[in-house]
């Protein structure tokens, strides 16, 4: 067995696609338009999310899926890149030999910036 996707449905497609291009640095390898929705794969670090656009999706509530974690070289880099696109974050805290940070994405979301300390 291999790991595939993983699928989050989005409120606004364009918006959506914007915040993972600039903040997840992520890349599109598939767009899909249909007559009842927009499938959208991109590749972050080596994972492939899919955003499911549809007239029916409607804002996330809370549910099994805490966060999304995603490594990053410098989290100071990433603060401040956050800051610069006015999103707020978490304060920074130690969690063994990493440092972390949690920030909501534009679909309610929640995700985590995790750097070696």
């Amino acid at each position: 067995m291999k790991f595939g996707h993983i699928g989050i449905k989005v409120i606004d497609i364009e918006r959506s696609i914007k915040f993972y291009e600039g903040v997840l640095e992520a890349k599109i390898l598939k767009d899909y338009v249909y007559p009842e929705s927009r499938l959208v794969f991109m590749e972050i670090g080596g994972t492939i999310v899919e955003l499911i656009a549809k007239s029916s999706n409607e804002p996330r509530l809370p549910g099994p899926i805490e966060h999304i974690a995603f490594k990053v070289e410098s989290l100071d880099e990433k603060m401040e890149m956050l800051d610069a696109m006015g999103i707020a974050y978490s304060e920074p805290r130690v969690v063994g030999s990493a440092k972390i940070i949690f920030f909501d994405g534009p679909n309610n979301e929640k995700f985590e910036f995790v750097a070696r300390v």
